[in-house]
């Protein structure tokens, strides 16, 4: 799904410094000047933490080793998420772009083709988003609301934002559209709490993102300093914001791997509630793989402008797809001559295009995307035998040696090292 968290990359310290904290967190000392009451907001802060992540851990306890040791750095992700998304409360008044999931801070399988920058907004203020494009091959913008409930609003995409022949775009975000405002417009919903940016790229070997940046208008007042009367509503809103982002998709994953073990099903978006762009067609499976099996996802390639296959953890957080093949776009697959595209999942490399490789995950999510599709179709998915497997895929299906996977990874490294450079 969308990913749409605005964090970066100070999370995961963060969270470090919370759980080191909420654990061993010493006594005041006979000379200590720190207020009593100070002291009661952290301690009931650290027991909301720890009451909620117990929770989390007991319910969706896993049967493998490595879901069990992700959960808890789902955990650990999560305070950082909920610490971040607190303290940028402060930066409403003017907003800054940030980068967002990258090879860690990932929440609602975060898509492995794009870039999220995302921003906090006032409803009820105006903005100006503009910047020079790159060349990805889609580029979006979405206003949403994160918490209690994910809530997409409006959003605007490709020739929509009315860039000129050197990429130049600006976009006025705003309640309502001014009269004398000729250029693109954008508007923001009162409900509206985030911007999200989404750079989705296709040709990961030859790419380079935009520049963006966002400018709030008009006249407004500068955050207060924070004060002593501050800390207890902060903590509470940290430790809020953690338990409402922890299980959000959590009942998905249960669902998905009972209803869907190594099946798929199209995801049916919910007019405004849906959590994704409302062109894309998107659609969901759950994986299932031993060591001699491997699991073959068989589709006719989409007409679209953009599609993608990736791997998710139970947890929702995408599997690796910097260092290994986590995920699959149309520049990046072998299609057979009868015009079908045979994706495979399993643990080892099979020695064939198109491997998804789980990274140790016997099991896990797989999401499809097809982004503005005029045709697409719904993915077969069956169990083979590993070493079958030659046997089940058609004759022309080449061969993919060791030399050519570590090219593919290698490919993948530097675009990634693109498109995360400040």
């Amino acid at each position: 799904m969308p990913h749409n968290s605005m964090l970066h990359n100070r999370s995961v310290a963060i969270a470090i410094c919370c759980f080191s904290a909420c654990a061993s967190a010493p006594a005041p000392g006979p000379h200590s000047t720190a207020p009593v009451d100070e002291i009661a907001a952290w301690e009931a802060f650290c027991d909301e933490l720890k009451a909620v992540g117990v929770a989390t851990l007991q319910d969706h306890a896993q049967k493998h080793e490595i879901d069990r040791a992700e959960g808890v750095r789902y955990l650990a992700q999560q305070i950082g998420a909920a610490v971040e998304a607190e303290l940028l409360e402060r930066e409403r008044a003017f907003p800054l772009l940030r980068v967002g999931a990258t090879t860690i801070d990932k929440w609602g399988l975060d898509g492995a083709d794009a870039k999220y920058l995302g921003a906090p907004v006032d409803g009820s203020a105006s903005y100006r988003l503009s910047g020079t494009l790159g060349d990805a091959t889609l580029i979006a913008l979405q206003l949403s609301r994160l918490l209690p409930t994910y809530e997409a609003f409006e959003s605007l995409s490709g020739n929509d934002l009315g860039a000129d022949s050197e990429g130049r775009f600006e976009v006025l975000i705003s309640n309502e559209r001014p009269t004398d405002w000729q250029g693109p417009w954008l508007r923001l919903d009162p409900r509206a709490t985030s911007l999200l940016v989404r750079e989705y790229f296709g040709d990961w070997a030859d790419s380079t993102p935009a520049s963006l940046q966002i400018e709030r208008l008009g006249e407004f007042d500068r955050d207060a300093p924070l004060t002593a009367a501050d800390i207890e509503p902060m903590l509470s809103n940290i430790a809020k914001g953690f338990r409402d982002r922890v299980p959000m998709w959590l009942p998905r994953s249960k669902q998905t791997r009972f209803f869907l073990e190594n099946k798929a099903r199209p995801w049916v978006q919910d007019g405004e509630q849906g959590q994704g762009l409302s062109d894309n067609v998107y659609g969901v499976g759950w994986f299932s793989v031993e060591d001699n099996t491997a699991v073959v996802i068989e589709f006719e390639e989409p007409e679209a402008l953009l599609w993608s296959i990736q791997l998710g953890n139970y947890w929702w957080e995408s599997i690796d797809y910097v260092n290994g093949t986590g995920s699959l776009n149309g520049s990046q697959t072998f299609t057979n001559s009868d015009g079908k595209i045979r994706i495979v999942v399993a643990l080892e490399d099979p020695g064939v295009p198109n491997w998804l490789d789980p990274a140790g995950h016997p099991e896990g999510m797989f999401l499809y995307r097809f982004q503005q599709a005029t045709k697409s179709s719904d993915p077969e998915v069956r169990v083979v035998k590993l070493n079958e497997l030659r046997g089940e895929l058609p004759a022309d299906t080449p061969t993919v040696n060791a030399e050519q996977r570590a090219a593919e990874v290698a490919m993948r490294r530097a675009h990634a090292a693109r498109r995360w450079t400040p």
